[in-house]
């Protein structure tokens, strides 16, 4: 059975692991995906257009694509075809796979290069683990099915950071992921839980027990922008979903998004977006 939109991705409270297909279309216009721990896609027909953290992507027949807490993702356009195979692992039963990770070329690779293009033996190689991965979690007791995991996922990480390395060979060899790639991952994944309430980067950097200029150095490092740049491009990104796809009211969207005031939005989405709502919304040929 092909599942499809974000819950078909998202781990429930408690949930260890998850596996099926998606057609990727009914996350359209929805809040980002972000992982709790890890989700691989594993394309096996068509082709989409795709966002990771903004970044716009094409994900494909034959490609894998690789997700943790510190990538949102959302996909544009979806051809009518398209299928994925996915995997979800908790962060429980990856986290310290993570920190065995000591290569920077799989971190960077894969912070560069989520949608992995395989080989024909490499797809095939890829395919094996997840039908290995799907019969360990429907067999066996729950040990046997977390070691199994773990030692598929950490096989898979090995794999990517030997077609990382020649990529990146000037990194160093020694190499932990860094306390920063941490806190950008739980940054971005409380603002995706919260951007259409608080858009104070205090509220973010107390969150995360850091200062603000922290926050801003880490942001900077790892998505050259800053954080408020950031929060207000998931606002404004949201703000245009909610025009494209439905007839609400400035009134009815100041008061969703939590904005003071009518006003207020109008003013804040000409200054991020360029142009008026109504202006937008001229462009959809809607008044």
């Amino acid at each position: 059975m092909i599942t499809s939109g974000i819950q078909s991705f998202a781990l429930s409270h408690g949930e260890q692991y998850k596996h099926g297909r998606t057609s990727l279309r009914d996350l359209s216009g929805k809040l980002p995906f972000v992982a709790n721990g890890c989700t691989m896609l594993l394309c096996v027909e068509g082709r989409a257009v795709v966002t990771t953290n903004t970044r716009k992507r094409t994900f494909r027949k034959g490609d894998l694509l690789v997700l943790f807490s510190d990538t949102l993702f959302a996909p544009l356009c979806v051809s009518p075809s398209f299928t994925a195979e996915y995997i979800s692992l908790s962060l429980e039963l990856t986290g310290e796979i993570f920190y065995k990770m000591t290569s920077p070329a799989f971190w960077d690779g894969l912070y560069e290069y989520p949608v992995c293009r395989l080989s024909e033996a490499q797809y095939s190689l890829a395919d094996g683990v997840f039908k290995q991965m799907i019969w360990a979690m429907e067999n066996g007791d729950e040990e046997s099915r977390k070691n199994i995991l773990q030692n598929c996922i950490y096989n898979v990480f090995l794999a990517l950071d030997i077609v990382f390395k020649p990529m990146f060979p000037d990194l160093g060899k020694c190499y932990q992921k860094d306390q920063s790639r941490v806190l950008f991952g739980k940054f971005m994944s409380l603002l995706a839980k919260n951007f259409h309430v608080k858009r104070d980067v205090r509220y973010y950097a107390d969150r995360l027990c850091i200062t603000t200029d922290y926050l801003y150095k880490i942001t900077c490092k790892i998505e050259q922008r800053t954080p408020k740049e950031i929060i207000d491009l998931f606002v404004v990104t949201e703000l245009k979903r909610y025009l494209d796809n439905t007839e609400q009211s400035v009134k009815d969207l100041a008061r969703l998004f939590h904005f003071e005031d009518a006003s207020y939005l109008c003013r804040f989405f000409r200054r991020t977006a360029g142009c008026s709502v109504s202006e937008y919304r001229n462009k959809l040929g809607r008044s």
